[in-house]
């Protein structure tokens, strides 16, 4: 799903500033038997666009992971407490949430554009053996 929106981010919404201010896709509202696109034709787009594309899209869906990692780790405390009453009571109250957040120091993530670099290196799972040929 993470893919799937940031995909939407860069080729309908023009969210990226390497690719551009440009929709590369039209939103896929209704298929072409609800009077939509039919006899239309789609714009093919060079290679160069869309691997700019893809390596947009990863650079999000990349850097959105390391972002809310980086929250959830920075946040532990506020995590356990909630796991912990939610466990207890099943419920908490946006008051009492509050109060979480106050007791354990909750820190705030600044808002700000994601970073410049795909960060490959810096997902998990990068000492993963490779697949053997068959």
């Amino acid at each position: 799903q993470v893919a799937n929106i940031a995909k939407r981010m860069v080729k309908e919404w023009g969210m990226s500033p390497e690719v551009g201010l440009i929709a590369l896709e039209t939103p896929q509202s209704g298929g072409p038997f609800m009077g939509r696109s039919m006899g239309q034709q789609q714009t093919r787009w060079g290679s160069k666009i869309m691997g700019t594309v893809d390596m947009e899209v990863e650079r999000l869906v990349n850097n959105s992971y390391l972002k809310a990692k980086q929250i959830i780790e920075d946040n532990r405390d506020l995590l356990d407490l909630l796991a912990k009453t939610l466990v207890d009571q099943e419920v908490v109250s946006s008051e009492e949430f509050q109060m979480m957040i106050v007791q354990c120091g909750s820190k705030t993530a600044d808002f700000k554009i994601i970073g410049e670099e795909q960060k490959r290196a810096d997902l998990p799972f990068q000492d993963l053996p490779e697949l053997a040929a068959i």
